[in-house]
């Protein structure tokens, strides 16, 4: 990761599909250069799940909800063209439980 990288926590509340989620955020990197809503849509970087009605599309969207409810660290790479952050997504230790 880059040191200039910005970064996000926060719970996913909702998985959208098997790329796609909304995040609640809690807190961001001091570094970050934009404001962030409460809740932010996320893309998955590097990430092609087939759509929902696709073959395989609904196994992606149940192996990315096993993310539901909890914390996650989002390092963002940048926007889409619909406002969706585009990040690697990694587990982060819940500092209380939700």
């Amino acid at each position: 990761m880059k040191k200039s990288q910005e970064q996000v926590w926060g719970f996913v509340r909702e998985v959208h599909d098997g790329d796609t989620l909304t995040l609640q955020v809690t807190s961001r990197s001091s570094r970050n250069r934009y404001p962030y809503e409460v809740e932010e849509r996320v893309r998955l970087r590097d990430v092609n799940a087939p759509e929902l009605h696709e073959a395989g599309g609904r196994l992606a969207k149940t192996r990315l909800a096993a993310l539901e409810g909890r914390r996650v660290k989002c390092n963002i790479h940048s926007r889409d063209k619909f406002g969706r952050l585009i990040c690697d997504v990694v587990p982060a230790p819940s500092d209380y439980a939700r």
